[in-house]
């Protein structure tokens, strides 16, 4: 069920994000990492307390995701709209990966969550989701849709990334 509801909006965004070629719809780039860089601390980088922000639960995927594919978060994320709909708010994204990804880099992103406090619901598949307080991500790998494989190129495979919790201004 928790699938079903982010499937349509990681749909629309897989091709907003590899259409548009963009990093985020608010022009700002998101942070990047060189390969051989490891995790920030946990302490460092977010609070494991319930009171994240979406930027701290952004920052904790950003963090996560070194490593994994582009080292990077593609986030299609609206300033307007996450603030008109307050106190919900939602994120979508990518990180792009050479190869479809498997069980190793779903284990390592979801170790690297767990370690900044959050908490895995069910099994590790190619679907993993994640709590923490008001927060829950959905990280879900796949190849690159083959409609999009021209424009994702050299790129074969995604984790897809929702968040949804709720914000605070």
């Amino acid at each position: 069920m928790t699938e079903l509801r982010y499937s349509t909006a990681i749909a629309a965004t897989i091709a907003a994000l590899l259409l548009t070629g963009c990093a985020g719809a608010s022009g700002v780039a998101p942070p990047t990492a060189s390969a051989t860089a490891s995790p920030q601390p946990a302490a460092k980088a977010s609070p494991t307390g319930a009171h994240k922000s979406l930027a701290q639960v952004l920052r904790d995927i950003h963090d996560a995701a070194q490593g994994v594919g582009d080292d990077r978060m593609r986030v299609l994320s609206d300033e307007q709209t996450v603030t008109d709909k307050l106190p919900h708010c939602n994120a979508h994204g990518l990180i792009m990966t050479l190869k479809t990804p498997g069980r190793p880099e779903m284990l390592r992103l979801t170790n690297r969550l767990q370690n900044r406090g959050w908490k895995t619901e069910g099994p590790l598949t190619d679907l993993a989701d994640l709590r923490h307080a008001t927060w829950g991500i959905m990280l879900r790998a796949r190849p690159v849709p083959k409609e999009l494989t021209a424009k994702a190129a050299p790129h074969e495979g995604m984790v897809q990334v929702s968040v949804i919790g709720k914000c605070t201004k």
